[in-house]
């Protein structure tokens, strides 16, 4: 199993939270970070690797509710 930190970026591209979880290669850890897709950028690191980032995504309706949903899980 490797160590992961998916990185949530601001419009700045700084860092507003990340989510720190194990994979056991890489695909898997980008499959897991595709479940926490936002409409923000995210980076996600091995170590000092990194391994795939995510280009802010132009916001659907859908898009918004979904992010929405998952933002509401996360606080409670």
């Amino acid at each position: 199993m490797a160590y992961y930190r998916l990185y949530f970026l601001n419009g700045s591209n700084r860092i507003e939270h990340f989510r720190e979880f194990e994979a056991i290669t890489d695909l898997v850890a980008m499959a897991q970070a595709d479940e926490w897709r936002t409409l923000g950028a995210m980076e996600l690191w091995s170590g000092q690797r990194k391994v795939r980032r995510w280009e802010p995504l132009q916001p659907s309706p859908e898009l918004r509710a979904r992010s929405a949903t998952r933002a509401l899980r996360a606080t409670g």
